[in-house]
This record gives structure tokens, C-alpha cells and sequence, in this order.
């Protein structure tokens, strides 16, 4: 499969995404390398997801 976008993370916004327990990690960082998603969305998921959220489900109980 052939690559047709190439996205640009800040180094800050890596270091932030490196932060999240393993799991959260591994599933951001695959959503982001299957979508072309803005520096400013990554961080907004970190974010998310560092506050308890849980991902396509909402605040975790």
C-alpha cells in the first residue's frame, strides 16, 4: 500500500503523545499514521485522553 500523505508532528507534541500509558499510545499513534489528522488535533487527543477519556467512547465510568 502506497503512502499518499505525509504528516508533520511537532517534536513538543511527540514528546506529549510519548506520555500516555502504552495502550493509548499505541492506539493514537495508529489512527494518526492510517488519517491525515493536524498537529492541533493530536494535541487535542492527548489532551482527551490524558483527562480519562476513552477513545470513540467518551469519559471513561
Amino acid at each position: 500500500m502506497e503512502c499518499k500523505f505525509v504528516q508533520q508532528m511537532r517534536p513538543e507534541t511527540f514528546a506529549q503523545l510519548m506520555r500516555l500509558p502504552v495502550q493509548l499510545r499505541a492506539d493514537l499513534l495508529e489512527f494518526i499514521g492510517s488519517t491525515p489528522v493536524a498537529d492541533g488535533e493530536i494535541i487535542a487527543l492527548i489532551e482527551r485522553l490524558a483527562g480519562g477519556e476513552t477513545p470513540g467512547l467518551g469519559r471513561a465510568a
